[in-house]
């Protein structure tokens, strides 16, 4: 059980036309009148379905995750609870967005996006499940190791532990806050009324444009952004009402 891809859920998710959705009976929870996670939502699927899996995290949602009241609700009902960060994963590491550890049986995240390394992942997960997640991903998915990318998330790593990383996210989120500011001036609406991290879901519907529209335009421009469904979006999932936008710098200290 996962995000719906159409409010803010990733495709791997569950998603009908991606893997996870035709190998699972995978069911999908969605967001309140306020755009922000259903959670009475989430128990009373869980009640009715008693998932084998829960999984929390977003690729298009901007506010912050309540790991706590998940893991009550999939201990309440008999699953496991797994919490993709790979958006997030940054801004947890600087101690400025809620972490899942300690509440998720299982942590998958990216090492690019918000950590700021190379394109890669990681998966936390309890000692108990070491030896079968370990077996899953070799010989079962894994190919051979690419040792500079080993290397380059040591370093990616150790400089999350320093001081100025934690300097640099904090910027990320008040550059987000600033850009969500502007553009609600602007007349543009941001789902859930703003951000709690680094990324946010813009409505262009007040314009008259549609996500695809924006993305070709910003693109011609040297911006590139990507068209996203908005939550109970009017268009196709090909043309959407919105533009997901981030505010990742290139370089600490800009």
């Amino acid at each position: 059980m996962g995000l719906s891809l159409a409010e803010g859920g990733h495709l791997t998710h569950g998603g009908k036309m991606n893997l996870s959705g035709k190998i699972f009976n995978a069911i999908t929870y969605g967001l309140n009148p306020e755009e922000t996670i259903d959670y009475d939502q989430v128990a009373k699927l869980a009640k009715q379905y008693h998932p084998k899996l829960i999984v929390t995290g977003a690729s298009a949602y901007s506010r912050h995750i309540d790991w706590e009241k998940f893991k009550d609700i999939a201990e309440k009902f008999g699953a496991y609870l797994m919490a993709d960060i790979a958006h997030y994963a940054g801004l947890i590491a600087a101690g400025i967005y809620p972490s899942p550890v300690g509440y998720a049986d299982f942590i998958t995240s990216t090492t690019h996006k918000t950590l700021r390394g190379p394109r890669g992942g990681l998966i936390l997960a309890k000692a108990e499940f070491a030896k079968t997640i370990n077996s899953a991903i070799f010989p079962n998915l894994q190919g051979g190791p690419l040792m500079h990318i080993i290397a380059a998330k040591a370093i990616c790593f150790g400089e999350a532990l320093k001081p100025e990383f934690k300097v640099y996210q904090q910027k990320v989120l008040a550059n987000a806050e600033v850009l969500a500011n502007e553009l609600q001036n602007q007349g543009l609406r941001i789902v859930s009324n703003g951000t709690q991290s680094h990324l946010m879901l813009v409505d262009l519907r007040a314009k008259e444009i549609t996500g695809k529209d924006a993305e070709t335009a910003l693109g011609q421009a040297n911006i590139t952004v990507n068209k996203n469904a908005i939550p109970n979006d009017p268009q196709k999932p090909t043309i959407t009402s919105g533009i997901r936008l981030g505010t990742l710098l290139l370089l600490p200290g800009i």
